[in-house]
């Protein structure tokens, strides 16, 4: 009797951390779509993360949505806001493309999708077509077999997922270090995103002593879920420390001085900066 109190006690904290989660998570992509809509322009926003964006929640959609259909799969636990955050992620992300198509400028060299990004984009979906082959069309693996280590098309959509996550910071970040700021690239998502990586994080791990306290001899965790939370975490922490601390911007010197003014200038003299290094 215990023991269902206390699993009743952590389901609604799980359901807590579940809808922060993705609430956090959700609203971060809005700053960037305010920053772009704000400036009208996309100039410090990385092309490749956008590219990896877009791959990884197809990706992590899939995953979700097959994954809490069948049980078996092997998915580990998925709950109901997991899909809901990763559909309402991929309208986003079509959304910022499409604002990519408006703003973009092409004297700008590095308003372009780098040749590594389509090249490990194409791979990963190559990759998720050879599964394919062999699980449905060729029917010569059955991703719902009781194996020592369950890996399927479904599983391999999530690790896929998990990959671009890790990729998809490294050039924003260090386009950020070229720039020596973080202009364009919007502060108030990356804390959102932060805020998301903690709860989710937590969600996942309160969802496995739930599994693990009732009859379940092999729970598991919903591993794509817990990378994520973990690269999201270390990434945003990279982001703060970068605005922040290494690239602050300027404050007005003088007190009469519109600070509105100051930052527009400020952000005029920096693209000109780029372009004479250009």
């Amino acid at each position: 009797m215990i023991m269902d109190e206390e699993n009743d006690e952590l389901k609604i904290l799980s359901f807590i951390f579940g809808w922060i989660y993705f609430f956090a998570w959700s609203i971060s992509f809005y700053g960037q779509l305010y920053e772009n809509y704000r400036r009208k322009s996309v100039s410090g926003l990385s092309f490749d993360f956008i590219n990896y964006n877009l791959t990884g929640f197809l990706c992590y959609t899939i995953y979700n949505v097959c994954g809490f259909i069948n049980k078996e799969l092997g998915t580990g636990p998925i709950e109901i806001q997991d899909i809901v955050f990763a559909s309402h992620a991929l309208i986003i992300t079509f959304i910022i493309i499409t604002q990519m198509v408006i703003y973009y400028d092409k004297s700008d060299e590095q308003q372009t999708v780098s040749n590594p990004s389509r090249t490990l984009v194409i791979c990963i979906w190559w990759g998720y077509f050879i599964m394919i082959l062999f699980e449905k069309i060729l029917k010569l693996y059955d991703p719902t077999k009781e194996t020592i280590f369950k890996f399927n098309s479904v599983i391999y959509l999530g690790f896929s997922k998990v990959l671009t996550s890790l990729i998809k910071y490294v050039p924003q970040a260090f386009l950020n270090y070229q720039r020596k700021s973080t202009v364009g690239w919007s502060i108030l998502s990356v804390i959102l995103d932060l805020t998301g990586g903690i709860f989710s994080l937590g969600q996942n791990i309160i969802d496995f002593i739930i599994g693990s306290s009732h009859g379940n001899k092999n729970p598991s965790l919903n591993m794509a879920k817990f990378a994520l939370s973990f690269i999201s975490i270390f990434f945003d922490v990279l982001f703060i420390v970068q605005h922040y601390c290494l690239y602050p911007k300027k404050k007005p010197r003088q007190l009469g001085e519109d600070p509105r003014l100051h930052y527009l200038t400020t952000e005029l003299s920096e693209l000109e900066d780029e372009r004479s290094r250009n």
